[in-house]
């Protein structure tokens, strides 16, 4: 099988060599790297022009330039309309890749017919490279199962705790292009991992393949610090943007299946429910709507909220006090 890795960049100058050098030091190299700039204002372009120069890289390293600004996700979806082969590596431009990714996940697609998409797992790094030990850290990998097993992930799965970003996958390319056309808003990962889990074509390795780097700069603005994660103000507007998005798959009819569409409807009636719960500051019914959607209510997510409340309700006395 042929693979392409695609890439979609915006001022990434501080991370990016280091993760293009993971991906040159692949001991299973790429048949094409297509790296696709959103108008950096950084050297982000000149940093991957000279890595490529540097490398004797020109005839399997392509940089295309957008002359203007297309945004996250519709940049990735462009990068991804212009791989070539079979099979397809997303990446980010500010993680770093394990030498072996490439080799363990082809041999997945290549064994395993029935799969469509594989991802890998992956640990946390901060801006220095150093692990991450996070509450809300992906799952690892299970000393108990065979290095490499494969965990079929449903769509309940998706919605439930998502932990399959697309630096961490790679995908058939022809089935990808038998899927729904590319100009969606919705982040190219999510919308990817939901088709095929709801095709039953989504596989996950029991293996660390890739260490994602969290920093202040991430485009998802994701966060492991407990300080920021347990804002009242930051969590609402997270699930605004989640909820934003599960309007989108509705909208735009992502899903086709009876299962995909009520996993879809049980989520944006959870999520609508956490939202107001927050907003209301009560704990009592952050408690009823988590146990009225317990299936798809995290235990992590719960207590994350009920610490939220609380310190709402301190400092509301505190305020009260000090009046």
């Amino acid at each position: 099988m042929s693979v392409s890795v695609c890439m979609a960049t915006y001022n990434g100058a501080k991370y990016i060599r280091e993760q293009l050098d993971s991906i040159l030091r692949q001991s299973r190299r790429p048949d094409e790297v297509i790296l696709c700039d959103d108008c950096s204002c950084d050297e982000t372009p000149y940093i991957i022009q000279e890595f490529i120069k540097e490398n004797s890289l020109q005839n399997k390293w392509k940089l295309y330039q957008n002359q203007e600004n297309k945004g996250y996700p519709e940049n990735f979806y462009y990068a991804m309309s212009l791989c070539a082969c079979d099979i397809v590596f997303l990446a980010d431009q500010d993680d770093i890749w394990h030498c072996e990714k490439i080799a363990r996940m082809c041999k997945v697609l290549d064994e395993n017919a029935q799969v469509v998409v594989v991802s890998c797992k992956l640990s946390l790094i901060n801006a220095e490279g150093e692990e991450i030990h996070s509450i809300m850290a992906p799952t690892h990998k299970s000393l108990k199962k065979k290095r490499g097993s494969l965990r079929q992930v449903r769509i309940d799965d998706i919605f439930y705790k998502y932990e399959w970003p697309g630096m961490a996958m790679a995908y058939r390319r022809k089935w990808y292009q038998n899927q729904r056309g590319d100009s969606s808003t919705i982040p190219h990962d999510i919308l990817i991992s939901s088709k095929a889990a709801e095709e039953g074509g989504l596989y996950q390795m029991d293996e660390v393949l890739a260490c994602h780097r969290r920093h202040g700069s991430n485009v998802g603005g994701e966060e492991h610090r407990l300080g920021r994660l347990l804002r009242r103000d930051r969590k609402l507007r997270e699930i605004e943007d989640y909820l934003q998005m599960l309007r989108e798959f509705d909208q735009n009819k992502v899903l086709q299946t009876e299962t995909g569409k009520e996993a879809l409807e049980k989520k944006l009636s959870s999520l609508r429910g956490r939202y107001d719960a927050l907003q209301s500051g009560r704990l009592g019914q952050v408690l009823g709507n988590a146990g009225r959607h317990w299936r798809e209510t995290r235990l992590k997510t719960l207590v994350c909220d009920l610490i939220i409340v609380l310190r709402s309700i301190e400092r509301g006395k505190k305020d009260e006090t000090q009046r």
